[in-house]
């Protein structure tokens, strides 16, 4: 991407997710929120970047680590930090196609008016979700991972998920925007996913009002119950259909869909005591607190 591409007068925009953690809610959202605002016809159904004209803004949705990291994170955490690795390309799937080499448009060092969003899971519910969701994913480097000598082998178990690879591509992708939340907060907003299936519309409207996007006016007010409406998960479900594949397009069974519940504290039926003390204790390592992150169902009516 390069800025000339957006109007000038275009807010640039980046929602990076956590694989798992509400990407297909907030890319639709904002999706029909533009059409419904511009009139366009064409629905974009894809992770990519996209100039949005109802919105006058130019947006990025996609998985990655946080623009700035690697420029402003040094000494013993970027040393840590190094020695981790993605097991599966698809946890930094945007950063080398999109954001290296257009640092200077999405990095907060360089352009102090981009505005990131980032949708995180606790780190339990993302790895059950995620383990299951790679039983039959199309790709084999989702499916499997690299073993003692460089052969490619498959995970045995949601344990052996965890400790060959889940729990490391986590913490190396979330450590990045922990890190620069403080480097640059007026630029970066980290909204748990908890939130989003708790309240939807709250979490929308403080997206857009991050993102400097909110007009009251009856039009607007319109189109964003329309968009709510439209990227529920039963319509999303719905959209599936039309599509013939699932959202993301990456299921070796076009029938199955996306979307598989997405409770908050599902970990509980499949996390054993030692598995989540094993979780806790790598999580401690690189100063994460476990604790910290919504592990159970939210009271009803709470965001």
């Amino acid at each position: 991407m390069a800025l000339y591409e957006v109007p000038t007068d275009y807010r640039i925009a980046l929602v990076a997710t956590m694989p798992r953690s509400g990407t297909w809610y907030s890319f639709y959202f904002l999706e029909f929120l533009d059409l419904f605002l511009s009139g366009r016809t064409d629905l974009n159904t894809r992770l990519d970047l996209h100039v949005y004209h109802g919105l006058k803004m130019g947006k990025l949705h996609t998985h990655c680590i946080c623009p700035g990291f690697l420029q402003s994170c040094n000494g013993p955490r970027r040393k840590a930090w190094d020695a981790l690795e993605f097991y599966t390309p698809g946890f930094n799937y945007g950063y080398g196609r999109f954001i290296e080499g257009n640092e200077q448009v999405f990095s907060p060092l360089q352009n102090p008016e981009v505005r990131i969003i980032y949708f995180y899971r606790n780190p339990l519910d993302q790895m059950v979700s995620f383990h299951r969701h790679i039983q039959r994913h199309r790709q084999e480097s989702a499916r499997t991972y690299q073993a003692d000598g460089g052969s490619e082998a498959s995970f045995e178990n949601l344990r052996h998920y965890i400790e060959a690879g889940g729990l490391e591509s986590y913490i190396k992708q979330y450590l990045t925007f922990h890190f620069m939340a403080n480097e640059a907060p007026r630029n970066l907003l980290m909204l748990p996913y908890e939130r989003l299936i708790g309240d939807p519309p709250g979490t929308f409207r403080d997206m857009l009002d991050f993102l400097q996007l909110q007009v009251e006016d009856a039009s607007y007010n319109q189109a964003f119950d329309k968009a709510l409406n439209a990227s529920t998960p039963q319509s999303l479900r719905n959209l599936e259909k039309s599509l013939g594949a699932s959202l993301g397009r990456d299921q070796k069974d076009d029938r199955e869909s996306h979307l598989r519940g997405g409770q908050v504290g599902k970990w509980r039926s499949y996390v054993t005591p030692a598995d989540h003390a094993y979780v806790e204790e790598q999580m401690r390592s690189f100063g994460l607190d476990l604790s910290a992150f919504t592990l159970d169902p939210m009271p009803a009516g709470e965001a």
